[in-house]
């Protein structure tokens, strides 16, 4: 045999081959999803037959028939014989039956045999009727209803299960294409394992042998199978090679573990474990990531890449996990954890579990019990933030009990009440630590029928802090709105009405369409109280979009509830077709106070006057414009900056999965983020963000397509996030080019952008195990990635 030379192909097809089918949940069928590729595959579209062969009845027909006493019977011409599942087609055809155990046929020129797994063709075989084992040759094979076929100088088809090839070859490409094949001395398809072995394979591209190997493992569907599973290689200008190979543990029906070695060419190898679970605790996901030694991020580090926003780690991990179901009917455990070594992990090394753009990590802990009357939830929370300012500064939950009681079976009334008990600690020493105690008793009573609703409801706010105070923060403060108190009791009654009515008619504007209109008003008062002694541990300042112009405190926690004497007025109309799909919607609403708003003597600089009246305006628009385009806006006007202060619009053209054409614009005033945003980390902003962007996916022929997207910074005049990409598939294999340019960071000796290009192409072989989904990883390529506006 002539020595093949090794290659960078070679030794990507090898681990490639080494490859078992194993899979865990939501598989794909082994079907192509392209019906290009399964033209011409062989059909079994019969209701599968099943029982003892031998009671099968045999049903023969030919031209010519002849019988020679006792057991032997010949067919010829045009000969087809059905028996249960299977079928065969040849010139001449000899049955011989003698004995009950041994029936015996012998098949001769133009064979096609056929069963529910494979279809054989060749000029000589014979077959047992009693197990249909089966000996032919020379022969021709393709698996049934999948891609997968090859040629054999000698076929056998042994236990209704194993199709043992002498000098046979396999290939998943379809017929009359041979980009790809396997030749070997011995190969072996196990039917029932989907389990193709291969002995003294030789792997060629087209009609050149690139690889030998001894002995060759590699799936041929989608049953799970401890493994190799099929490996990924890529290229970047960033990372260079990026080279894994998985290994799939299939560990029991409900458990399974995967293990990524994954080799970066400029930073080291990386190790990627995932565990997934269904048991008592529901369905859950571990994964934990390990980089001993970066190269690269050691050298970004040294130099200064990205300024002093390094952590001075040695090594480099992530950890998720991420569990949420019913233990039982009553208790329940949620986890959402998820974890990094440095601030630059997710900007360097990506992750499937969490976006590049997160600002933030959390690790949520919580067991809950619920019945008919109580809803209790135990928790503790954890953050990580990526801002080095804000780290010690961000408090922690260490625990909370949450505890909600329900009665309704008041009469007309409905009692509610919540309490809450919290453990706030932070990581830097000068900052209290605080226990707060909160109940929130409320009592509702609600008119409804068909058209209409009015709802009132009062209750009070009763709040008990332990500032556990250190000397900073209750001597000698310059502002009087810092002094805290170490003990401190707040008590806040409210009361709230809302009504709201559904006016509907047939509209005469689109025939057949529905037109509703919804009027809503909602009165909230909440007196003052002041707040100043109490130190901010969780609450921070929501959107005043339509939904959040009736809701009743405008800040998220408890630490900031202002003084409310407001009413929020606003509209909604609907435009439903004849099958009562809803196509069109517009909301526009205002909230106008009565009194100012303030939780202290020394408000934002949104309240600092005594601004009354209308303060806030927010519209909503929902249009469906037909199946495939789809567009959303919403906008806030805030009268005391007398301006605009967000807004954002989306577009979507979606005429089929593989079709995508998405507009989209987002704006926010600088005055409005410099006035809400009053966070250690936040520096302000010098102008408006306003930033348009378009991103498309567009087939250009049936196996090429294009991806892209671009985002402008209106303001600024420049590029915030762009990459474009072609892929290319057939049915045999496929490639992915791309190229992006993404905005990283900020210089401030040149007052500039800094941005990071990114080129990559990666490979794949189609047919061997499950494929990813391309396109969908192409759309993620950016820090902006896709979002639908059709959810």
């Amino acid at each position: 045999m002539k020595k093949l030379t090794p290659s960078l192909i070679a030794i990507t097809v090898t681990f490639s081959l080494y490859n078992s089918a194993c899979y865990a949940i939501a598989l794909p069928k082994a079907a192509s999803n392209n019906p290009q590729c399964m033209i011409n595959v062989p059909r079994f579209d019969r209701p599968l037959i099943s029982g003892d062969t031998n009671n099968i009845p045999v049903n023969a027909e030919s031209n010519q028939f002849e019988a020679i006493y006792p057991n032997i019977a010949i067919y010829q011409g045009d000969v087809s014989i059905i028996q249960g599942n299977r079928s065969i087609k040849a010139n001449k055809v000899t049955i011989d039956s003698e004995g009950t155990n041994n029936r015996v046929v012998t098949l001769e020129g133009n064979i096609i045999y056929q069963d529910n797994l494979i279809q054989m063709k060749g000029n000589n075989a014979s077959m047992n009727l009693n197990n249909n084992n089966t000996k032919m040759k020379p022969s021709e094979y393709h698996l049934v209803n999948r891609l997968g076929r090859g040629d054999a100088d000698e076929m056998k088809l042994e236990e209704n299960r194993y199709v043992i090839l002498k000098n046979g070859s396999f290939t998943s490409c379809p017929i009359n294409d041979s980009t790809w094949s396997i030749k070997g001395s011995t190969v072996i398809h196990d039917n029932k394992e989907q389990l193709l072995e291969v002995w003294n394979a030789i792997f060629r591209v087209g009609k050149i042998p690139v690889l030998y190997s001894p002995y060759l493992q590699l799936p041929t569907g989608d049953k799970r199978r401890s493994g190799l599973l099929m490996p990924d290689i890529s290229y970047d200008s960033v990372d260079g090679v990026d080279f894994s190979i998985p290994f799939y543990w299939n560990i029991a029906p409900n458990y399974d573990a995967t293990f990524k070695p994954r080799a970066l060419e400029k930073r080291g190898l990386q190790i990627q474990s995932e565990f997934r679970y269904l048991n008592e605790l529901g369905l859950g996901t571990l994964a934990f990531d390990w980089l001993q030694h970066d190269s690269k991020y050691n050298k970004d580090r040294k130099n200064g890449l990205n300024g002093n926003d390094y952590d001075n780690n040695q090594h480099r991990w992530l950890f998720y996990w991420k569990n949420e179901e019913l233990i039982n009917y009553h208790w329940r455990l949620k986890v959402n954890a998820s974890r990094v070594s440095d601030n630059q992990y997710l900007s360097d090394l990506s992750s499937e579990y969490i976006p590049q753009t997160a600002g933030y990590l959390s690790q949520l802990y919580q067991i809950g019990y619920n019945d008919e009357n109580w809803d209790i939830k135990l928790s503790h929370l954890n953050f990580q933030t990526f801002h080095s300012v804000a780290k010690d500064n961000l408090y922690q939950t260490q625990p909370q009990l949450d505890m909600t009681y329900y009665n309704y079976e008041l009469g007309p009334f409905k009692f509610k009440t919540f309490s809450q008990i919290t453990h706030f600690v932070s990581p830097s020493k000068n900052d209290p630590k605080t226990w707060r105690a909160h109940i929130e008793p409320t009592l509702n009573y609600t008119l409804t029928n068909a058209w209409s609703t009015l709802s009132t409801e009062v209750g009070f706010m009763a709040t008990h802090y332990n500032q556990d105070l250190k000397q900073e923060y209750d001597k000698n403060q310059d502002n009087s709105d810092k002094i805290l108190d170490r003990n401190v009791n707040r008590f806040i009654p409210k009361i709230a009405v809302d009504g709201k009515i559904i006016f509907e008619r047939d509209t005469t504007l689109i025939e057949g369409y529905t037109q509703t209109l919804e009027p809503r008003v909602k009165y909230i008062y909440i007196p003052y109280r002041k707040q100043s002694n109490i130190l901010n541990y969780d609450s921070s300042l929501l959107q005043s979009d339509y939904i959040g112009l009736f809701r009743d405190k405008p800040y998220s926690g408890l630490d900031r509830i202002p003084s409310t004497n407001k009413i929020s007025i606003g509209v909604t109309t609907r435009f439903y077709d004849n099958n009562k799909v809803e196509r069109f919607n517009l909301s526009i609403g205002q909230t106008t106070y009565f009194t100012k708003s303030r939780t202290s003597e020394n408000n934002t600089e949104l309240d600092r006057n005594s601004d009354t009246g209308s303060i806030t305006w927010a519209t909503n628009n929902f249009w469906r414009i037909n199946d495939d385009m789809i567009f959303r806006s919403a906008l806030q006007y805030d009268t005391r900056l007398d301006t605009i202060s967000l807004a954002n619009s989306i577009f979507e053209y979606q005429p089929s999965n593989d079709k995508l054409v998405q507009l989209s614009y987002r704006y926010a005033n600088h005055n409005y983020i410099d006035t809400v945003d009053k966070s250690s980390t936040y520096k302000g902003y010098k102008q408006d963000i306003s930033q348009a962007g378009i991103m498309a996916s567009w087939p250009l022929t049936n196996t090429i397509t294009a991806v892209g997207s671009y985002y402008h910074d209106i303001k600024l005049g420049q590029t915030a996030d762009s990459f474009i990409g072609l892929h290319y598939q057939d049915c045999c294999w496929g490639v992915t080019v791309q190229y992006g340019r993404k905005l990283t960071d900020w210089e401030p000796d040149t007052r500039s952008s800094k941005y990071e290009n990114k080129f990559s192409i990666h490979f794949e072989l189609q047919g061997l195990g499950r494929n990813s989904d391309a396109r969908a990883k192409m759309l993620d390529f950016g820090k902006l990635p896709y979002v639908t506006a059709f959810e």
